[in-house]
């Protein structure tokens, strides 16, 4: 009952990103989705000074270079210190790459209360956070997010500071579940198995990353979802190290410039809207920190849960465009399709006519031959962008 208040309150007085309720508002920019450690420095390896509660709010003041790690404060400015962007939720009016970056580490006396003992939050401060997220989310029209994307500011950084550390500039990285992990998905393209009829401007981008389309990925496999890429559980025992996660382990082991990233399906079936977008934001920012580009993708919609497939896919795009990353509308792509390119189990996208790498008519009617198409013109969009 009160999420649904909530919910309501949000939509009646003004955008969900207006601010949360009046007693949490005063300038909050931000809002940690879980128990969230406050820290000296911009890294884990710094010690903690206190540990907020979910759903507190906070004003941003700064960024880490890559914007992975915030400086900011709590609003009654008890706390100061560095926090992990993948537990915040963010006000879409804070531009992140507009905040400046700093190397400040505090001192030990940045400790607040005696032998680092946690202050105990004065709940006035706190706001729903779930429904917050949820309102957020909502409010994004699906049907008008463009199916290919353009590179972003943020984006051509996260490229450049990728070249730096050595990321493969010809290495894309396939990201996801059972719809990522077939052969039907890009293979043919990596083996010279295609037809690109009025597509022939992609031969470019084929011939970019041709030797990464056929490679195996280790961070894309059947019933996975995105709190299991973050596990290390799920990892790949004879190719991933040991305490790796699948998403790290892909990354040690293909090194991609480019990351696509497809989760929801599964997601639906075993998490919380809130287990979701937390997991999601994680993995978008451990990719960035990595020095790659996170290239999002809604998924197709899911027949017995379309209210929950069209909640998953605005949370999918509000988080690319919380953290500046661009994001594909595969969703909006398959709409006209038919059973929206779903095959008969209602999981799997439907399998070509022809084959998955003719992107002639009528093959264009089925599911992987539209992805296919949609993440060739996406990547291209991307690829241009950020490398010039």
């Amino acid at each position: 009952m009160r999420h649904a208040i909530i919910l309501l309150l949000a939509l009646l007085l003004g955008p969900p990103w207006a601010g949360p309720p009046a007693a949490a508002q005063d300038s909050a920019d931000a809002w940690t989705t879980a128990a969230l450690n406050v820290r000296l420095g911009p890294d884990a390896a710094y010690a903690a000074i206190t540990q907020l509660p979910p759903q507190t709010a906070l004003q941003i003041e700064a960024r880490s270079p890559d914007a992975s790690w915030l400086l900011g404060s709590t609003l009654n400015q008890r706390f100061r210190g560095w926090m992990s962007g993948a537990y915040l939720s963010f006000d879409p009016a804070l531009a992140l790459d507009s905040l400046p970056v700093s190397d400040e580490i505090l001192p030990p006396s940045a400790f607040g209360t005696p032998n680092g003992a946690r202050y105990r939050y004065d709940e006035s401060q706190l706001i729903d956070a779930g429904a917050l997220m949820r309102a957020r989310a909502a409010v994004i029209d699906l049907d008008a997010v463009p199916i290919v994307p353009a590179a972003t500011d943020r984006a051509r950084a996260i490229y450049a500071q990728g070249a730096r550390l050595g990321r493969d500039p010809a290495t894309v990285s396939k990201i996801g579940d059972c719809n990522s992990s077939s052969w039907l998905f890009l293979h043919a393209f990596g083996e010279g198995r295609y037809r690109l009829g009025a597509y022939a401007s992609l031969q470019g981008v084929i011939d970019q990353y041709a030797g990464a389309f056929a490679l195996r990925s280790l961070a894309a496999e059947n019933g996975l979802n995105v709190a299991a890429v973050l596990d290390p559980l799920w990892a790949n025992p004879a190719h991933c190290q040991p305490g790796e996660t699948p998403l790290a382990c892909e990354y040690r082991a293909h090194n991609p410039s480019i990351a696509v990233i497809m989760f929801g399906t599964n997601d639906m079936l075993v998490l919380t809207p809130e287990q979701f977008d937390s997991a999601l934001r994680r993995a978008v920012v451990q990719t960035i920190q990595a020095g790659i580009v996170p290239l999002l993708s809604t998924f197709p919609p899911h027949a017995s849960s379309p209210e929950y497939s069209v909640l998953f896919n605005q949370m999918v795009v509000r988080a690319a465009w919380d953290y500046g990353v661009p994001v594909m509308n595969l969703w909006r792509a398959l709409k006209p399709l038919a059973n929206h390119g779903i095959g008969a189990d209602g999981f799997h996208l439907h399998g070509p006519i022809t084959s998955a790498g003719d992107l002639t008519p009528p093959n264009l009617e089925s599911g992987y031959p539209v992805r296919n198409l949609v993440t060739l013109q996406a990547l291209d969009a991307v690829w241009r962008g950020v490398a010039g």
